[in-house]
């Protein structure tokens, strides 16, 4: 399998998981963000996809996902805890592992590789890495409810925490 094939098979892993996820969510929010992971991942799938037929590609500026750090922060600031299993963290993790996975294999890729190609894989661990960071959220919400919605003080909520 060439390194497109198997960022292609990464990408499409990811984006079926995620379109699970919006499926399965259990408020609108959640589902916005999983529909929006999905797209990206398809994105870069179509991207990898160009490049293995030899057509020019590049990876257009990413368009930042709409009211994130607002949908956390109404989640952080409701009154009401989300109703999602905590074992979902573990489901949750899958796609953490993946976007992990995504990451590494597109910086050892970019290593090797020449220039278009290279600033194309490193700008997709990029925004792989954003990816990372809002599930890595999703999962501590899930996870741990009760200090979402007690802790007044959230000393890691940078301006960098949801992206």
């Amino acid at each position: 399998m060439n390194i497109f094939d198997q960022a292609m098979e990464i990408e499409k892993e990811g984006e079926e998981l995620y379109e699970k996820f919006s499926q399965e969510a259990p408020n609108q929010g959640m589902r916005y963000i999983f529909s929006w992971l999905a797209d990206q991942e398809r994105k870069h799938r179509d991207i990898f996809k160009k490049l293995k037929e030899g057509k020019p590609a590049s990876v257009a500026e990413s368009v930042p996902l709409q009211n994130i750090k607002e949908i956390f922060e109404d989640w952080r600031e409701s009154a009401t805890c989300i109703e999602a299993d905590t074992s979902q963290a573990d489901v949750y993790r899958r796609a953490l592992d993946i976007e992990i996975k995504s990451i590494s294999i597109y910086q050892k890729y970019a290593a090797t590789a020449a220039s278009p190609q290279k600033e194309i894989f490193l700008r997709i661990a990029a925004e792989e890495k954003g990816h990372k960071k809002i599930v890595e959220n999703i999962i501590e919400f899930v996870t741990k409810p009760e200090v979402w919605a007690e802790n007044a003080e959230f000393s890691n909520l940078g301006g960098d925490y949801y992206l």
